[in-house]
């Protein structure tokens, strides 16, 4: 994996998902938020929804390609998910397996921020680079 430290862009791609975090946080059922950036500069921000069975439950990231989606775009170009917790703490989240999926079926070269440590030690937020999102998922579905 080959990190590389934020440019301007991709810092208001982290400021934009922990406002969204901050913004749409409800204990227990909204706490990951996830901000898209695409090609032409626009941002889209989104929440995660837990289901009571956890069967249904929509990851930040997904969440937020639908509303990039609705809103008829379709390149994405860098990404990150915060999670709050109760404390307003924010903790930087590398995507999930699926997520991973879905965002490579739009753009396999996004930027994904992640931290440079363990996401979940406090401050970790603070210490960020981006890594494309093809060395995070290499063997990629394709049909």
């Amino acid at each position: 994996m080959t990190p590389v430290p934020l440019d301007a862009a991709e810092h208001a791609v982290l400021k934009a998902a922990r406002a969204a975090a901050d913004r749409l946080y409800v204990k227990d059922r909204h706490e990951c938020a996830a901000a898209l950036a695409t090609a032409d500069g626009q941002m889209f921000t989104a929440i995660h929804l837990q289901s009571a069975n956890d069967f249904a439950t929509v990851c930040g990231e997904v969440a937020a390609l639908a509303v990039m989606v609705a809103a008829g775009q379709h390149d994405p170009v860098a990404v990150a998910a915060v999670w709050r917790n109760a404390q307003g703490q924010h903790f930087l989240l590398p995507p999930c397996g699926r997520c991973r999926e879905l965002l490579s079926d739009f753009n396999p070269e996004t930027w994904v921020l992640i931290t440079t440590g363990d996401h979940w030690q406090p401050g970790a937020i603070e210490s960020v680079q981006k890594v494309r999102l093809s060395e995070l998922l290499p063997q990629r579905w394709r049909t």
